[in-house]
């Protein structure tokens, strides 16, 4: 770090909102609102229901996927090995994005959304 190597300790032990808001939200733009998405991932004031419909968006992909019976490409194809894989991933859902480099995103229907893909392949 040498730009703002001053400020170093500063930044790493801000809140990842503040963070957001002060630094990536893009808020020195004078037509900038705060209570608008900004697209970065995680945003907080990303609108639930974005989220929620593309949580139902999942949802109904993947039940598309079962329209000709259980797919080849899942690796869990009955009820409990899927549910078990979603709960296994929720929980180490924090390495897979620390793993990617993103922060936890502040929305729970994207880590839901993220959990019922998974859990597809999940082991």
């Amino acid at each position: 770090m040498r730009v703002n190597r001053d400020h170093y300790e500063t930044f790493e032990r801000m809140h990842y909102v503040c963070f957001h808001y002060e630094f990536e939200h893009g808020l020195a733009d004078a037509d900038a609102d705060p209570d608008e998405d900004c697209g970065a991932p995680g945003c907080p004031s990303a609108p639930a229901a974005r989220h929620q419909d593309r949580m139902v968006a999942t949802l109904r992909s993947l039940a598309a996927d079962w329209s000709a019976g259980p797919p080849a490409n899942w690796e869990n194809r009955s009820l409990p090995d899927y549910l078990e894989a979603m709960a296994a991933w929720l929980q180490d859902c924090e390495g897979y994005y620390a793993n990617r480099g993103v922060p936890f995103p502040g929305n729970g229907w994207e880590v839901v959304q993220d959990a019922v893909r998974a859990a597809v392949v999940y082991e």
